[in-house]
């Protein structure tokens, strides 16, 4: 959606909203409870992007607002369709693991090297 704000200055914001992947990640922290090797701790990531994704939402007037709730739920009932194949759930899930940031690193890494040297 783009909004046009009035005042005389004629700029244009857009609201970026992912719907799809947006839907990937709802999905995803929907389906948790059926993978018992998921922890709360884990999905705290993905809350933390649909938590974002519902600020984004809020910032909209209500005319956008209803277009990306519209946009978000064929999203999310074409996401859920995929998940019915179990490859394509995994790729799906895969792809909302991607997203993650790596780890931060608690200390100096190590690294060895050949003393003779790599043939």
């Amino acid at each position: 959606p783009i909004l046009l704000f009035p005042g005389g200055l004629g700029v244009l914001y857009r609201f970026v909203m992912d719907t799809v992947k947006t839907a990937s990640v709802r999905a995803y922290v929907d389906s948790a409870w059926l993978n018992p090797g998921i922890t709360t701790d884990e999905l705290r990531y993905e809350k933390q992007q649909l938590t974002d994704a519902r600020r984004k939402r809020c910032m909209l007037g209500f005319k956008e607002r209803m277009e990306a709730d519209a946009e978000c739920k064929q999203a999310y009932d074409q996401v859920m369709d995929m998940r019915k194949n179990e490859l394509q759930r995994k790729a799906l899930d895969q792809m909302v693991a991607n997203m993650r940031p790596a780890p931060e690193l608690r200390a100096p890494k190590v690294i060895c090297h050949n003393p003779r040297g790599a043939k």
